[in-house]
C-alpha cells in the first residue's frame, strides 16, 4: 500500500539533518537537552489519519497536499498519509472496513451504504464538493443528444464508481429504462480510451475526471454531449470527507483538527492554484501539471464555489436541500427506510464559519 506523506526531497533532507545531529551528539560532551513541555505534548497528542482519495492523485486533491506540505495538519497534531482510490463509492467501503480512517466519498452513496450496513456506519463530516460532478458523456458524432437515447446503447462505468450506484436515480429522473442499457463494468483508467475508440457509446464519469483528458485527446466540451446530473433535476451534493464511526468516536479532536487544516489548504489552493498544483506534483511522479491545473479549475468553477458556499461557508449543508437529497436517493435506490440527516452528516466537527469562508 503506497501512502503519500511529504515530498521525497524533504524526507531526505530531514534524514540528512538527523545524521548530522547524531554525529554531533556522539562527539559532544554535553548530553542533548530534553524536549520542551510543548514539544512533548505535541508528540504525545499526535494522531495518525490513514486517508483514501476517491481516485488517482489529481489537482482536485491539492488542498490535502497543501495542508500536508505547509504543516497545517502538523500544527493540529495530525499525521496524515493518503493513498489513491478506485472510486468514491469504493472509498466508503474501505473506510467502513477500517482499512482507512477517513477519505473522500460520494455522500449519496454513503446514504445507501449506511441503510444497508447499519453495523458499520460511516459519517460525512464536511462537504468537499458542493455540487455533484456526475455526468454521462458521449462523443458528438455518436448522435446521442438526449440521455433517453442511451437505450440500446453501451454505457461503460467502473464497478466501484458512485455514478454506477446513482445511475438508477438518473434514469428514473430522466425517464429512460436502465434495463435497456448495456452497462459493462470497465476499468476506470480505460473510460476515455474506450469511448474514443468507440468500443462503448457512452461513459458516466465525474466531469473533473474526464473533461481534461478528453480535451487533451482532441475532444473539448463542444465536441461532446454532456448530460450533467445537476442539469436534470438532481441537485445533489458531491463528495464529502467521510470518517468511520469508530474513528470518529475515539478521535473527535483529530477529526476537528483535520478539517481545520484541510479548510486552510483549500483556502490557499483557491488563492493560488498554480502554487497548489506545484505542491501536489511533488506527491506523484506521474502528475501532469498542465492537465491537473485545468482539472482543478473545473472544480473551482463548478464544485467548490457556489452561492450556498458563499453564504454558509465550505463544508456545511443546507438543511432543506439535504432533506430533498435524501428523499431523492431513497426513492431512486428503493431504500428500505429513510435515514435521518444526522445519520449521514454530522456538522459538529466543522471549524467555525469564519475559518471556512472561501476567497
Amino acid at each position: 500500500m503506497v501512502m503519500f506523506r511529504r515530498r521525497t526531497f524533504l524526507v531526505q533532507a530531514v534524514a540528512a539533518i538527523a545524521t548530522v545531529l547524531m554525529l554531533k551528539a556522539c562527539t559532544s560532551p554535553q548530553a542533548p537537552s530534553e524536549p520542551t513541555s510543548a514539544e512533548a505534548t505535541s508528540t504525545s497528542n499526535s494522531a495518525t489519519v490513514r486517508f483514501t482519495l476517491d481516485w488517482a492523485v489529481q489537482g482536485v486533491h491539492a488542498p490535502i497536499g497543501v495542508a500536508i506540505e505547509k504543516g497545517y495538519f502538523a500544527e493540529e497534531g495530525v499525521d496524515v498519509a493518503f493513498e489513491p482510490g478506485t472510486g468514491s463509492a469504493d472509498a466508503i467501503t474501505k473506510v467502513a472496513s477500517g482499512a482507512f480512517d477517513m477519505g473522500f466519498g460520494d455522500i449519496n452513496s454513503l446514504m445507501e451504504f449506511n441503510v444497508n450496513n447499519p453495523e458499520t456506519p460511516v459519517r460525512a463530516v464536511a462537504i468537499y464538493y458542493n455540487q455533484s460532478p456526475m455526468a454521462v458523456m458521449t462523443l458528438d458524432e455518436s448522435g446521442i443528444t438526449d440521455p433517453k437515447q442511451l437505450e440500446g446503447k453501451k454505457l461503460g462505468i467502473p464497478a466501484g464508481s458512485a455514478t454506477r450506484r446513482l445511475l438508477p436515480l438518473f434514469a428514473q429522473t430522466v425517464g429512460f429504462d436502465e434495463a435497456q442499457v448495456e452497462l459493462p463494468a470497465i476499468e476506470s483508467k480505460l473510460q476515455q480510451t474506450l469511448l474514443l475508440t468507440k468500443e462503448i457509446d457512452a461513459i458516466a464519469p465525474f466531469t473533473i475526471s474526464a473533461l481534461p483528458n478528453l480535451k487533451e485527446a482532441g475532444y473539448p466540451p463542444e465536441r461532446l454531449n454532456i448530460f450533467r446530473f445537476t442539469d436534470y433535476g438532481l441537485d445533489l451534493y458531491g463528495n464529502a470527507v467521510i470518517v468511520s464511526a469508530s474513528y470518529l468516536e475515539n478521535n473527535p479532536e483529530a477529526v476537528r483538527g483535520f478539517l481545520r487544516a484541510l479548510a486552510r489548504g483549500l483556502q490557499d489552493t483557491l488563492s493560488n492554484p498554480d502554487e497548489a498544483i506545484d505542491i501536489m506534483a511533488e506527491f506523484d511522479d506521474l502528475f501532469e501539471k498542465d492537465l491537473e491545473r485545468e482539472r482543478l479549475q473545473i472544480a473551482i468553477d463548478t464544485l467548490f464555489l457556489s452561492p450556498e458556499v458563499t453564504q454558509n461557508g465550505w463544508g456545511a449543508v443546507d438543511p432543506q436541500r439535504f432533506e430533498r437529497t435524501i428523499d431523492l436517493v431513497v426513492s431512486g435506490f428503493g431504500l428500505a427506510r429513510t435515514p435521518a440527516a444526522n445519520e449521514i452528516f454530522d456538522a459538529q466537527y466543522l471549524p467555525d464559519a469564519a475559518e471556512r469562508s472561501l476567497p
